[in-house]
């Protein structure tokens, strides 16, 4: 485990205990937050090695199977086929800036839905994933150059990427700022980084922690216990412009839950009643930055 003292991304020493949750599975049990930044992350941190056990079979871990996750994903590839270009665009804001033919990096790139969007575009298709599972269904589904392992180690060339996705990844690593220095590294002048990861500043979550707070009790954490830094809007925008990334389109969205898979769900009654209520909240966020 890593323990912090100081805040990871601006170093200060002004930290304060956030929220802790004992009961649910997962690496990390607590999270602080920096006074100076706002960055909320996992204190103690689970290590390098402890993450990549955790991420063995990631998907088919509980909470994927309860939502019949692979199935959900498959029947958004066969809905994706068929998809015009501006539909995908229209439906994924992040890739309004993706042109058909482009490089198209994936990174952490899961059971590749952004791959799914990618090839539809006719893009010639790259992913980096640490689940050996993962990397085995989209290679199964795509025309995909694979890396399992962190980006750098890919050691892909400088300039190469017409266009980099990291959907959801950002949170779990333990060096974002290495993650967004290497994206930037390896694209191109003029090409596109598109980060989507949850929004510390979503009101669920002031909702949640005073809701605790003025009942005497410490928050929980209600986001996923493996998430290593959850980032308020400003400072992950803040993060990509100190790497001279130029800001394009920063946004906030809801959950993205569909009502009728909700009742499909093989979980309890309470889990679909939360994951109700933040459909209701902008809780993700997606940051598309252009390299100068």
């Amino acid at each position: 485990m890593i323990l912090y003292r100081n805040c990871p991304i601006c170093g200060s020493e002004s930290l304060k205990g956030y929220a802790i949750d004992t009961h649910r599975k997962g690496p990390h049990i607590s999270r602080v937050q920096c006074l100076k930044c706002k960055l909320v992350f996992a204190n103690p941190m689970a290590d390098s090695q402890e993450l990549a056990d955790y991420y063995t079979n990631y998907y088919e871990k509980d909470h994927y199977e309860a939502v019949d996750y692979k199935n959900l994903i498959l029947n958004h590839f066969s809905r994706i086929e068929s998809l015009t270009e501006n539909e995908i665009k229209k439906e994924a804001r992040f890739l309004s800036r993706l042109e058909s033919g482009s490089k198209f990096l994936d990174v952490g790139c899961g059971l590749g839905l952004g791959l799914a969007y990618a090839s539809q575009l006719n893009c010639k298709l790259y992913a980096t994933e640490f689940d050996t599972g993962a990397l085995k269904f989209v290679k199964e589904h795509f025309a995909v150059e694979t890396f399992q392992g962190d980006i750098w180690e890919a050691q892909y060339p400088e300039n190469h990427f017409d266009f980099i996705h990291i959907s959801h990844v950002i949170e779990h690593v333990l060096d974002p700022k290495a993650y967004i220095s290497e994206m930037k590294r390896i694209l191109k002048p003029g090409g596109y980084l598109a980060i989507g990861t949850p929004n510390m500043s979503s009101n669920l979550y002031r909702f949640h922690r005073w809701s605790k707070l003025l009942k005497l009790k410490v928050p929980d954490v209600i986001d996923g216990l493996e998430h290593t830094f959850i980032f308020p809007k400003d400072l992950l925008g803040k993060l990509c412009e100190e790497q001279d990334l130029e800001t394009v389109d920063h946004y906030t969205h809801n959950f993205g839950e569909k009502f009728s898979n909700l009742i499909s769900y093989n979980m309890p009654w309470k889990k679909k009643v939360n994951r109700l209520i933040q459909n209701a909240f902008q809780v993700n966020q997606w940051l598309i930055s252009k390299k100068k």
